[in-house]
């Protein structure tokens, strides 16, 4: 089996049509045709099946494809290797993160990085959980700047900081002044559910049912920004990270509740695929990370985490 081989059954397995591999691949179709036929002779396998106008992977075309991405990973990691020991590659680095982060966060992550490392060829990838670690899976990524923890075979979990998820309420509201309310005022309140994560949405739902606060959704949204607008307009209230909104406080657009009995804490941190060989920009980049309380301006709204480490699940 070789390289191109994988990289065509990847290609049909993600794009599901000879055209679009051949594009990716810079090749004609039959090209791709040729090098999937010649991966199931070898086989001994139909790898792939029509559904309509669409390829779709067979058993033995899913399970080969998960070999043919850590074939291409090896590979990658070698050339990278070797380029790096010879002077050859000024390193690249691939960034994922959900949109929200990418406002408030990446950019000083990355003028930081830059600072340090001009050289480095960066570049940024936003999209969904799903998206992101199918793009972390498949090499499209180098690590993931998200919420901890997360599930996932070989993967290796940095966390940086910890912060607190607050509840937030329009100015005028009646309970502003307090500041602290009980989960069954909180009840009759109509809820913005923050949707963007699933860590988060979990962490939310389980806090809720061990606090009894029953949540009364109105709304599911996955944009933390639109969700802040939709507050400050009265619709509902919402529980945020207190690094999302303590501008807003500050300028008195938003206003902070608290639980009595309880808080809610969540993690952010970086999560990279276990290897051998840890580029060097990959490694730059968790280095100046976690030097987080000089380049991120909302440090005094997150917390240090105390004997913090590499986590392999």
């Amino acid at each position: 089996m070789e390289l191109s081989h994988s990289r065509a059954l990847i290609a049909i397995g993600e794009l599901g049509s000879f055209s679009k591999a051949a594009e990716r691949l810079h090749l004609s179709p039959p090209a791709v045709f040729a090098q999937i036929h010649q991966l199931e002779t070898e086989a001994g396998e139909k790898l792939y099946e029509r559904a309509g106008r669409k390829l779709v992977l067979t058993p033995a075309g899913r399970l080969m494809i998960e070999y043919c991405r850590r074939l291409i990973l090896v590979h990658d990691e070698a050339m990278g290797a070797v380029r790096e020991l010879s002077g050859v590659q000024r390193g690249s680095l691939y960034l994922g993160c959900g949109p929200h982060i990418s406002v408030a966060i990446v950019p000083h992550l990355l003028r930081a990085y830059l600072a340090q490392h001009p050289n480095v060829e960066l570049r940024l990838i936003t999209g969904n959980d799903q998206s992101l670690f199918e793009d972390l899976y498949s090499g499209k990524v180098d690590l993931i700047l998200m919420n901890l923890p997360v599930d996932g075979p070989d993967l290796v979990q940095e966390p940086l900081w910890r912060y607190e998820m607050v509840f937030i309420v329009p100015p005028g509201d009646p309970s502003a002044g307090r500041g602290v309310v009980s989960a069954a005022e909180l009840s009759q309140r109509p809820f913005i559910l923050y949707q963007r994560s699933v860590v988060i949405e979990a962490a939310i739902r389980t806090f809720c049912v061990d606090v009894g606060f029953e949540p009364r959704v109105v709304m599911q949204n996955d944009q933390a920004d639109s969700i802040k607008e939709l507050v400050k307009l009265g619709l509902g209230i919402s529980l945020l990270p207190l690094w999302s909104v303590s501008d807003d406080v500050r300028r008195g657009t938003l206003r902070l509740l608290r639980l009595s009995t309880r808080q809610l804490f969540s993690v952010t941190g970086l999560i990279y695929r276990k290897t051998s060989h840890l580029p060097i920009a990959v490694r730059a980049l968790l280095d100046v990370a976690h030097q987080w309380p000089q380049w991120l301006p909302q440090a005094e709204d997150v917390q240090a985490i105390e004997h913090s480490g590499r986590l392999t699940l």
